[in-house]
C-alpha cells in the first residue's frame, strides 16, 4: 500500500494558518507524539484563553489534572510556555509589548499554580511568558489570532 507523499513544512519563523472552528484545551493526543518521553522535552497539552483572559474553565481543570497525574507518575519538571496575540491595549508599541507580556506571564502563573493546586512540587514547575514573539497560527485571521492565546504544557524528562 503506497504511503501519501509528505507535505514541506513551512520555514520554522512562518506561522501556520489556523485550520480549526475555535481553539479549545486539551491534550496532545498520544498518536501525534512523534517522540517517546525520553530525555527530552514532551508536548502534553495546550490550554486556550479568550482575548486578555488568564481564567481557567471546566475543561483546562481536567487537562491540568492529567498532566499532574503523568508527572507524578513519571517525575520530570513541567515546563509551561505561555502566549498572547493581539490580547493587550495601548497607544504605543512599549505599551502594547508589556500589555501582550503581562497577559502571557499571568496565564503561565494561572496555569502553574492550578498544578501546585493539583499537588505538583514548585520546584518541578516552570513557567515562561513568551508574550506573543512566537505565534504559530497566522495573525491575520481571527481564527488564528484566537489559537495563538495559548498555553503550552512540556513535561521535561
Amino acid at each position: 500500500m503506497a504511503t501519501p507523499a509528505a507535505m514541506p513544512a513551512p520555514p520554522p519563523s512562518a506561522p501556520i494558518e489556523a485550520n480549526i472552528a475555535t481553539a479549545q484545551s486539551g491534550a496532545v493526543p498520544f498518536k501525534d507524539i512523534r517522540s517517546p518521553p525520553f530525555g527530552g522535552p514532551m508536548q502534553v497539552a495546550v490550554i486556550q484563553f479568550g482575548r486578555s483572559s488568564s481564567g481557567l474553565g471546566g475543561n483546562d481543570y481536567d487537562v491540568l489534572a492529567r498532566v499532574a497525574e503523568i508527572q507524578r507518575r513519571n517525575g520530570g519538571t513541567i515546563r509551561i510556555v505561555a502566549h498572547s496575540d493581539q490580547d493587550a491595549y495601548g497607544a504605543s508599541a512599549a505599551q502594547l509589548e508589556r500589555g501582550n507580556f503581562d497577559v502571557s506571564r499571568r496565564r503561565a502563573l494561572a496555569v502553574a499554580q492550578q498544578l501546585r493546586a493539583l499537588g505538583v512540587p514548585r520546584d518541578r514547575i516552570v513557567a515562561e511568558a513568551a508574550s506573543d514573539d512566537e505565534p504559530i497560527y497566522q495573525t491575520s485571521t481571527a481564527r488564528g489570532i484566537s489559537a495563538n492565546r495559548r498555553a503550552e504544557v512540556f513535561i521535561d524528562f
